[in-house]
This record gives C-alpha cells, structure tokens and sequence, in this order.
C-alpha cells in the first residue's frame, strides 16, 4: 500500500510534466467475468444494449483473452466515463446480481475494477497488448514520458499504434501496479509490428528505454475489444 500512495503523491505532484496538456480528464470501469461462451455473451450485450446502458458510461464496450489467461472464458465489459465525479457516482448504478436469468446464466461474475486514465490516447478498440507492471515512484514520470515517445517514434515510422497507460483506483491485491494497453487495428497489424520489433525497426530503442524503466512485469496477455455502445 505505501508504494501505491507514493506513486499516487508522484502523479499528483508532477502531472503537467509528462505531458503539455497534463493526463486527460476522465476513467473507466471494468466489471471482469468468467463466460461461459464469451461470444455468445457478447452477441447477446449486442442485441440488448439496456444493459450497457445500465453502467452510465458516455461509451462502453468489451475486452476479451485472447492470450495469457488467468481462466477461460476471461473477459471484462469495459465503461468510460468523461470524470471519475461521474465515474464514482455511477458505480452502484448498475447491480449484475439483478440481471435477467439467461444473462447471469452466461457468466460469473469475478470482479469490478475502476481506472484513471494518465495518459491521452483515442479511444480505437482493436487487438491490445496489456501488460500490468510495476515503477518506482520516482520512475513514475520518465515511464510516462517514454511510453509517449515510443508511439511518436512508432507513428513516425508509419505504425498504426497507440499507447495508453491506466492507474488502478481501489485496485486491490495489483493496485501498487499501473496497466499499459498497446493499441493496433488487428492481430495481423500487431503480429507485423512485434516481427518488426524483433528485426530492430528504427523505434526499438525507445523500447527498450521504456522497458528499462519497470521494475517488474506482473502480468502480460493480449485482448481483443470492441466498441459495443454509445450513450446519446
């Protein structure tokens, strides 16, 4: 927990430098479920979006294991939200327990997670690497700085590619972690880039100065995700 509250007073007091603009306002919830046919999970939310609706996000939309799951059927359904004031105030909004029978039938619920966006990103589900790492405190803002020079470096070099970075809030046993999301258009896209990666493409050594900066690897997997739903 202390190493959580010193990287939270690092963010605080040094959140203008990474970037010009500071961190983008707004998070996100992720409620986490067990399915027991992820697809057909997700047809379903398709054909009933009330119970999108139901979690007050301005957007909202689903994330799936495709690699490195913790359990089968891993998948999370995913909320944004334009302040964590919003955020926070529609956490209870939704109850799951609640849910139709052919709904809950569907799933097991394993648990919900709140996010605080740091770093500006376009919100373009596709096919994510999501690594959970671990930074000392001190390190917090050079990480930051050099996850936003490596996309540069990666635009530069023609890559369809973004990458975001997310603070846990309330985040339980992983909340001295932060969660780094790389976005591509799809597995080919992403596949092409990690075969470039390998072959020393010009933005390599950003990388590895990235890299250099986590203390600690806790978990690694790739998802594909989905825009599902947009509040009017």
């Amino acid at each position: 927990m202390k190493i959580l509250l010193n990287i939270l007073v690092a963010i605080f007091a040094t959140s203008t430098l990474w970037s010009q603009e500071g961190p983008p306002e707004g998070g996100f919830t992720t409620f986490h479920v067990k399915a027991e046919d992820p697809y057909e999970y997700i047809d379903y939310l398709k054909e009933n979006p009330q119970f999108l609706a139901a979690g007050g996000g301005d957007v909202s939309g689903y994330c799936m294991t495709v690699s490195g799951h913790d359990y089968p059927g891993e998948m999370f359904i995913w909320n944004g939200f334009a302040s964590l004031e919003d955020m926070m105030a529609n956490a209870t909004t939704y109850n799951p327990y609640a849910a139709p029978t052919a709904l809950k039938n569907m799933r097991k619920i394993k648990y919900t997670s709140f996010w605080k966006t740091l770093t500006p990103f376009e919100l373009t589900p596709g096919f994510e690497r999501v690594t959970r790492v671990s930074i000392k405190p001190e390190n917090v803002v050079a990480f930051l700085q050099s996850t936003e020079v490596l996309e540069a470096a990666m635009k530069a070099a023609g890559e369809d590619f973004q990458l975001a970075v997310f603070a846990p809030i309330g985040g339980g046993p992983e909340g001295n972690t932060l969660m780094v999301r790389g976005f591509a258009k799809d597995g080919k896209s992403m596949g092409a880039m990690f075969d470039k990666g390998y072959a020393g493409a010009s933005w390599s050594q950003a990388f590895v100065a990235m890299q250099s900066l986590v203390d600690s690897f806790e978990r690694d997997s790739i998802e594909e995700c989905e825009i599902l739903y947009t509040a009017e």
